[in-house]
């Protein structure tokens, strides 16, 4: 027995609340490079010659690569971020809680230091 029955529904329920916390981080990074776009349009428009258009359009290049990242990231715990939102689920998730707690005491009653103590003396 490697692993005990509480540290793996830990990790579970660790994964979905670290996988939600991650579509959402990789969601706001897509709407700011977004918005970075209109920027770099406004200063290829009006950028003095050549060279300065250059240097910003290898910026926006390197904001849409940054966005594409973002976006496979999101797509990747996309799945993952609806189950964990779903209103339906919420209560399953609260039972794997519930269950967390009763397992841990469980655990710490089985592997702790157990003492017998007489009733009567």
């Amino acid at each position: 027995m490697d692993k005990r029955p509480s540290e793996t529904i830990s990790e579970f329920l660790d994964f979905l609340e670290t996988s939600d916390q991650e579509y959402s981080a990789a969601y706001a990074d897509i709407g700011r490079e977004d918005s970075k776009v209109q920027t770099f349009l406004h200063d290829i428009e009006f950028a003095q010659n050549k060279n300065e258009r250059n240097k910003i359009c290898t910026k926006l290049q390197l904001s849409r690569k940054a966005r594409r990242k973002a976006k496979d990231k999101a797509m990747l715990y996309e799945n993952v971020h609806k189950f964990y939102a779903d209103k339906q689920n919420q209560n399953f998730l609260k039972a794997l809680r519930r269950l967390l707690n009763e397992q841990t005491s469980e655990e710490k009653y089985l592997f702790g230091k157990r003492e017998f103590k007489n009733r009567v003396e």
